[in-house]
């Protein structure tokens, strides 16, 4: 099979997931899924740019979150998030989240709006750049993931008012201060505070979202697709959440924060 070239995954974009001039989506992207690119990662990089009208009209956010280390760089500390997501971070004109943990890589309108917001925010918590994204009507886009991907989910669960929040159950290397060292040199010292936590239970508000019509799905290339309505997927997790505190938390055997919840969500009411 031929090679997929920008213009190719320009008119997936646009005529499968409905991506307009003007859109503000955040990316979640495998570049194995979507079969061979003339251009690599760059080209899916332009395409996401040209199907959002370029950087006057539309916004690009992808997570570009790092393994925990004692020390966070956020110009020159590589992503963890596979070959797009750190092929973004080096992308011109990319602005990057000060962020100890869970950086955000933004590119076109407002960018440097978007990455100020992590300033005094929690890593994926209320008013962080997933949170705003959602707050201006941008899109979630999955490409060749579900939404066990999808990091504005955490969010949600910062909004809500879950049991287990004060137990402070953090993953493992997640649990000590980091040192983020901004691009001016300056060094702060983030506490371990309110970081995200596992999210191989969150195809349950998939499933959920799937029954009431609210997910659209297409190709990109040869990667099946997710597009979802950010407000939309933030108060669909926050209605789950309300109904269930411990709905999004997953039964994978060895998880080091799920079951620690559950058994705080079991003894408080």
């Amino acid at each position: 099979m031929a090679a997929f070239q920008t213009a190719d995954l320009v008119r997936d974009l646009r005529d499968h997931l409905a991506i307009r001039p003007g859109d503000a989506i955040a990316v979640h992207a495998s570049m194995k899924s979507i079969g061979r690119v003339d251009g690599g990662p760059v080209a899916l990089i332009d395409a996401l740019i040209e199907a959002v009208g370029g950087p006057g009209l539309g916004t690009v956010l992808m997570p570009c979150f790092t393994a925990p280390a004692a020390e966070c760089h956020v110009r020159d500390t590589p992503c963890r998030l596979g070959l797009v997501a750190e092929t973004f971070r080096t992308y011109p004109g990319v602005h990057l989240s000060p962020n100890h943990t869970h950086r955000v890589a933004v590119f076109g309108k407002d960018a440097a709006a978007i990455v100020a917001t992590h300033i005094g925010t929690a890593p994926l918590g209320v008013g962080s750049p997933f949170h705003e994204l959602a707050k201006r009507g941008g899109i979630v886009l999955h490409i060749g993931c579900d939404l066990r991907s999808s990091s504005l989910i955490h969010v949600a669960e910062a909004l809500s008012p879950l049991p287990y929040h004060d137990a402070q159950i953090t993953f493992p290397g997640y649990d000590r201060p980091i040192v983020l060292v901004h691009e001016d040199g300056r060094r702060e010292v983030c506490p371990p505070r309110d970081n995200p936590g596992d999210s191989a239970g969150f195809l349950v508000l998939q499933r959920e979202m799937e029954r009431d019509g609210l997910l659209r799905r297409g190709r990109i290339g040869q990667a099946e697709t997710i597009a979802v309505s950010g407000s939309q997927l933030l108060a669909s997790a926050v209605a789950l959440l309300a109904r269930d505190s411990t709905a999004l938390l997953c039964d994978e055997v060895g998880c080091p924060v799920c079951p620690l919840k559950r058994a705080v969500a079991r003894r408080r009411p």
